[in-house]
This record gives C-alpha cells, structure tokens and sequence, in this order.
C-alpha cells in the first residue's frame, strides 16, 4: 500500500512542475500586448519622460489625501497657462482701442479682438487634450496595478493548488485515508488511500453517507459488522477495529471542523490512521503488566505466607529460650541459649528485611512524620546494637549536635531502621575499633534544616569505586562463594528506598581513616537552635582528662564537651605528661578497660597530687566492679555506651560542686531476671486471662510466660471454643491469635463483640497475637476494635507491658 502511494506521489511530481511551466509561459504570452498598450498610451500623452508622467499620475485622482488640483504643472501646461495671460492682455488692449479711439485704431482693436478670441478657443482646447491625457496615463497605471494585482492572486492559488496536491500526496503515501462530509454526514471528498486500504468497491464514495466497516464486540458471535455512523457519534478521538482489504486492522480516528473554500460550507474532516502495530503493543504490554501485578501479588501472599509460617515456629524457639535462661543454669548452658537466642534473632531479622523490601518495592510503605527526640532515638539504636558490638570488643557512641532541636518532624520508625542497618552493618564488618554516629544539622536556603547522619566504622571498608553497587539488592562488600559475612545483602537498599521517601538521601564513601563512612540527609522543617539548658554553664571553661585508650566513644564525648566552651584531653595511660595534667584537671574520667586496676591507679594518681573528682567509665557487664570502684574513691560511674543527657547531669553536678544524687544508686540497674522485672511493670493483681492459640507449643508457652508474670491463663484451641468461654464474661482479657482453623480471631472478636452488645456486657480488652506482620490484617485488627497488636516472635517485654496497660486502664476487677 506504502509503495503505491508513493509512486503516485512520484507521478504527481513531474505533472505538477510541468502544470507551472505552463502557467509561465502562458503569463510570458499574456504580459507582450500589456506592455504595447502601455507604451502607446505614454507617446499619445505627449510627455517626454513616461515613467515620469506614469509618477506623476499614479496615486490617482480619488487617491486619499490628493486632490486633482494638486498634480504638478508640467512644461507644456505653463506655456498654455503664460498664452492665456498675454490673450487676457491683447483682450483689453483691443477693447481700450474700441472704445476710446476711432479710425485706423478702432480697426486695429477689431483684429486684436478677433485674434485674443482665436488664441482663448486655442487655450480651452489645448486644456480639454491636457486633461484627456492625464485621465488616459491614470487609467493606465490602475490597470497596470490590477493586472499585477491578478497576476499576484492566480501565483498565490497556484502555490495553494501545488500545496494541496502535495499534502494529498503526503497523506496518500502515509496511507491515512483522509473523508470529508457536510453537516447530513454526506461525503464530499475521499482520498485516493481509501482505495488502497478498503478496495477499490469501498463504499466511502462522494455523495454517500459515511458508513465505516467498523468491528465491534459483542455477547454472542464476538464482532458486529458495518456500523454506521450515526451507531458511532461521538466518536471524535478513539481507536477503532475495521475490516479492510489487508483483513481487520486497528484505526486511529479524529475528527476536525474544516470550512471549504470553494462553496464557504461548514464540513467534518476525518482522518484514519492505521495503527495496527501500535495496538499490538500495547496489548503485549498490558498482559505484561497483568502478569507482573499478578506475579507481584502472588509474592506478597509467598512473603506474608512464608514470613507467618517462620514465625510461629521462631516464637517458639525464642520463648522457650527465654523460659529456659529463667532456671538455673550452668555457665555452659547459658552459653548455649545465648548462641539459640542469637541464632533466632538473626533469623528474625532476614525475615524482616526481607519483608520490609518486598513493602518498599510494592510501594506499600507510607510516611507518618510526628515530631521525635531524635538524640533519643539514635541513642537507643546504638544501646539495642552496644552488646553485639562489646561481644566483638568493640566500641560504639553517639554524639548529639547541641544546636539540634529537642524535637524534630520526622517518621520515627524509618529513622530507626535505617539506623539499624547503617550501624549493624558498621557492627557486623568491624573487627577492631568500633562505629561511630553523629548527628548534626544544617540550614536548608528553602526553608527548614536539614538533619544529618554519619555512621563510619573501622571495618574492612570498600573501593570509591563500589559505592553505588553496596546499594543494590542482595550485594554485599565481599560478595561471592567465598564470602566471610552473612545478611540478605537488603540492608542499604531498604536505607536508602527509606530515605528517599522522606525526601533525603544517603551516599557511602571510603573513610579516610579505614572503614566505611556511610551519610543520611533528610529534611526537617525545624530550624537549628542554640540550647539554653542552664546545666550546660558548668562545663564552661571546665579542664576534663579523658584517661583513656579509646579511639570511637571517648573522641566523640571529647567533641560534645568542646561544644560547650569545656577544655578536654584525652590522655593513654602511663604517657609522660599525664601526672602534670591531672594536678591541673577539673574533672576526671577513667576508662576502666584501660586499666588493669582503675582503684590502685586512682589512688597513685591522688599521691602525686589530682584532686579533682573522677568518673569510672565501665561497660556493662563490669557493673559487679562498681563497689570496689566507689570505695576506691570514684565519685560517679558511666555506662557504655554513654547517654549524653547523664553525662551533661554527672559532668555539671560535678564541676558545679553540687554532687549527684543517687550517682551509686545500682538497684536502678536492669536485673539479669527478665520475667522478674516485667513482672514489676505489670499491673497490681494477677489478671484471669483467655488465650485463644491453635499451635501447641506456642500455647504451652503462652501459658508458662504469663504464669511466670503473676497472671491467670485459661487456654483454648480454636475460635469457636474462644467465643463460648468469652461469653461468660469471667476474663479481664482476651489474647487472640488470628490463623485458627474453623473460626479465624477476626471473626471470632465480631461474635465476641455481638454477644457483649445483645447481652449490655461491658467490652473486654482483646489483644491479637500473630505471626502476620501484614499492613491489612493492623489495619483490620483496629476496625475490629482490638486493644493492642503483638507480633510473633513474643517477647516477654511486649507481653508484659500490653497487660500492664490493660491492668491501669481496669479501675476495678472485672465482674465475674
């Protein structure tokens, strides 16, 4: 069809180059009488110059602003004018002699007479022929105008002529088929692709109604046949199935007001494009993207499937661990259960990245800012990971930018992941030195601050030349068979989805000291602020020695105590200036791990003249030392990692002179018995509880954690047998798992709440506990009414705290 159209195009080429040779020729032919013309019109004029009377005459004597009286005098127009004078003259003259002489005067005023008359005659006709010419040469030069005028017109037609057959001739050899009809729907003009696309039998002819061979749908044969166009008005702009000569083929159709120039009609132009291999496209595309929607879906349902089956055995694994450190045990046995809970936890988290990536990806995760003390935040991060980093022998702080403002606005639960990650991972590929965070903040020119975070590491570092690749998926620094670290290789991708849905971002570079050095910028809409905490006075001007080995924890306490105008040293054991230092310190902090016995030091150091207070720094596990410490003559004691809160309070108590209340006070230390001390968070009397929990070993350790926090469980084994005991009315609380078989817990709680509102029972608090950790099943649980969520694994911390809510929200024992 294409290669017809543009021989027919070719064709039309030629005939149109030889249509204006014509067309010139003609105009040659047509322009030789036209200019005979007017030169005879210029030699009847008499004028010696006939461009000059053409000049003269050409505006015309209707012309605007030009009145016949105002054409210029020529030549032979002033001679007559001076013989009209001197015949005036020759008049009176002759007159004066008729009248006033008589005799040979009186005859000779006669021929004067005669002969003025004879020379005014003269001057009327000479004036009639002048005016005749100057009419002709006006005449002329209006007809010459026209003639060029026309001759303009008929170029310009021609041009518009040539420029229609060649966009015909475009259109032909794109093969749109171009229809135009009136305002009836009654065709007036198709172009010659018609034919090539319909056949030559194609009914789109002049004269006739516009009826398309459309192809349309139906319930029964599938398609219909030849709609006419009145079945498609409104069809302005879509894709319509047409049968044509080549068989059915796709049509883009538009309709356009056009206006013919010939009869000044209204008329609609519609242009028909083939866009068959378009359609198919599209139509791939589409199943495309179905199959992956579909694939998508099915791998959430994989996820949350795999991820609730995982965790109901995991909740097992870890509970029974937690009942089982509980007893008495020997010292290998408690390192057995320290490598089951370690084990377990570490499964826990690949379930949980895993997760939150197949979130990311989805688009599922959504971002709640609230206003966050974000130093607590990033303070309780590096406490969560401080014990897998001191197993390690490693350090890790935090330092907190004072001008930071208390609160900022941002999406908690995000922030703390992405600091999980970047400082687990500086934890994970650290073997000497530590990981070190900072948080710190800048003015944003757009208003608002920004808020960042850098998390360097000692580890093994990587290349400039990797950094974009550590946040791929599944890609890891030492990647391979070979590797040396676990993980999923998830982490920096989550951080960094993370970070660009709060609008921030994060890069990772090589730190110039070795390791890693990962920085996150997220945007805050706080400004940055200096803190008037009055504590911060004391540390003005304060000399602190920093006795101390330490290259991650006690650089960065040094930083923030410099922010506040105090003098610091940091200062290793046995150097040569030490002595000379501490007569001279304020205050004095001891690392106890750089010491082999930090009392027998501190009293050598009070031989040789320190006096200023000191402060023992101790990791946790060194809190059986804290006796001997303060009976060696330590004033106060700081456990790493280091709160910069209870620093500011020790350090100001201190150099103020005030001293510290309770500074030994170690019963406020956390006791080793976990169900011990929840059982001190929960409420004043045990609580009769119903358990709804289908797996054994889970409801086994159901039973046995709320036995040991004080409570009261009644177990049952389905939802069914969780509503008839509900009924009763006889349980403070309800702890519902959700994937029952028969009567799943959301069902189970509507019937719950239905017998409570035909029987006028007060609602009793129902607690969902599960292994799914999906968005919808949070967000049926709080349509449903549920007085709290708790996820499997169930750690006796979540428990306790979930009852000691409902314990404080009961101001009375429940009715029985």
């Amino acid at each position: 069809m294409v290669s017809q159209n543009r021989e027919r195009a070719g064709k039309a080429a030629p005939e149109a180059e030889e249509t204006r040779h014509k067309r010139l020729s003609a105009r040659s032919a047509r322009s030789g009488p036209e200019g005979d013309r007017s030169s005879s019109s210029f030699e009847t004029s008499g004028s010696a110059d006939p461009g000059e009377a053409g000049r003269d005459a050409s505006p015309g004597p209707d012309s605007p602003g030009r009145r016949a009286t105002d054409t210029p005098v020529s030549a032979p127009a002033r001679l007559l004018q001076h013989l009209a004078v001197a015949g005036l003259v020759l008049g009176l003259v002759a007159a004066f002699l008729l009248v006033g002489t008589g005799g040979i005067n009186r005859f000779f005023g006669v021929g004067l007479a005669f002969f003025a008359g004879g020379l005014a005659v003269w001057r009327l006709f000479a004036d009639d022929m002048h005016r005749s010419v100057t009419g002709l040469q006006i005449k002329d030069d209006k007809i010459r105008r026209l003639m060029a005028r026309c001759e303009e017109l008929e170029d310009r037609a021609w041009e518009l002529g040539e420029s229609d057959e060649r966009h015909a001739s475009i259109l032909a050899t794109l093969g749109d088929v171009v229809i135009r009809r009136d305002q009836d729907g009654t065709i007036t003009y198709v172009n010659s692709a018609a034919e090539d696309v319909f056949g030559p039998e194609h009914p789109l002819m002049p004269g006739s109604p516009m009826a398309l061979p459309l192809v349309e749908r139906n319930s029964q044969s599938g398609y219909r046949d030849g709609l006419s166009d009145s079945e498609t008005e409104g069809m302005g702009f879509r894709d319509l199935l047409m049968e044509t000569a080549q068989g059915r083929r796709w049509f883009s159709r538009i309709d356009i007001p056009v206006r013919d120039t010939a009869s000044d009609r209204q008329l609609v132009q519609t242009v028909l494009r083939d866009v068959t291999e378009r359609r198919l496209i599209e139509e791939e595309l589409l199943a495309a993207r179905h199959s992956a929607e579909s694939s998508n879906e099915a791998k959430s349902r994989f996820l949350a499937t795999v991820s609730h089956e995982i965790r109901t055995p995991l909740n097992g694994v870890l509970g029974m661990a937690a009942l089982l450190r509980d007893t008495r045990l020997t010292k290998e046995q408690s390192a057995y259960i320290e490598a089951l809970e370690t084990s377990g936890e570490t499964l826990l988290l690949l379930i949980d990245e895993v997760l939150d990536f197949s979130k990311v990806e989805a688009g599922k995760l959504d971002i709640h800012a609230v206003p966050v003390r974000v130093g607590a935040l990033a303070e309780n991060v590096v406490e969560l990971l401080a014990p897998r980093a001191h197993a390690k022998n490693l350090e890790i702080g935090a330092m907190i930018d004072p001008d930071l403002p208390e609160e900022v606005t941002l999406d908690a639960t995000r922030v703390r992941q992405i600091l999980f990650n970047l400082i687990g991972n500086g934890v994970k590929f650290t073997d000497e030195g530590g990981v070190a965070v900072e948080l710190t903040g800048r003015p944003d020119p757009d208003g608002g601050s920004f808020l960042d975070i850098a998390v360097r590491d000692t580890g093994i570092g990587f290349d400039k030349g990797e950094a974009e690749r550590l946040f791929r998926e599944f890609e890891q620094v030492d990647h391979g068979p070979a590797r040396k670290f676990g993980g999923t290789g998830l982490g920096l991708a989550i951080a960094q989805r993370l970070a660009g849905l709060m609008g921030g971002a994060i890069t990772a570079e090589p730190s110039e000291t070795g390791g890693a050095l990962f920085r996150v910028s997220l945007p805050i809409p706080e400004t940055l602020a200096t803190n008037a905490d009055p504590r911060l006075a004391g540390l003005e001007g304060g000399r602190i020695v920093f006795v101390s080995n330490s290259r991650i924890e006690c650089p960065l306490l040094a930083t923030r105590l410099e922010r506040h105008a105090a003098s610091v040293s940091i200062l290793t054991p046995g150097k040569a200036d030490l002595d000379e230092t501490l007569s001279a310190a304020d205050l004095l902090v001891v690392d106890n791990a750089a010491l082999s016995d930090s009392g027998g030091w501190l009293a050598t150091a009070r031989l040789t003249g320190c006096t200023a207070p000191a402060v023992i720094l101790i990791s946790p596990p060194e809190r059986e030392r804290l006796d001997n410490l303060r009976q060696a003559g330590y004033a106060a004691y700081l456990i790493r990692p280091v709160r910069i809160e209870t620093l500011i309070q020790i350090f100001s108590g201190l150099l103020n002179g005030d001293g510290i209340d309770h500074a030994w006070d170690v019963s406020a230390e956390p006791v080793a018995n976990g169900f011990l001390a929840s059982r001190n968070r929960t409420s004043s009397r045990p609580l009769r509880l119903l358990v709804a929990e289908d797996n054994d070993i889970n409801r086994l350790l159901s039973e046995a954690m709320l036995r040991k926090l004080g409570h009261v469980p009644v177990m049952v084994a389905d939802g069914e047998k969780a509503v008839e005991a509900a009924v009763s009315g006889a349980f403070d609380a309800v702890l519902m798992d959700l994937h029952m078989p028969g009567l799943d817990g959301f069902q189970a709680i509507r019937k719950i709440r239905e017998e409570e509102k035909a029987s006028g029972r007060a609602p009793v608090p129902i607690v969902i506990v599960t292994a799914d950790v999906m968005k919808d099943a949070r967000d049926e649980a709080a349509e449903v009414g549920a007085a709290g969520y708790l996820t499997k694994p169930l750690s006796v911390e979540a428990i306790s705290d979930a009852l000691a809510e409902i314990g404080r929200s009961q101001a009375s024992p429940a009715s029985r």
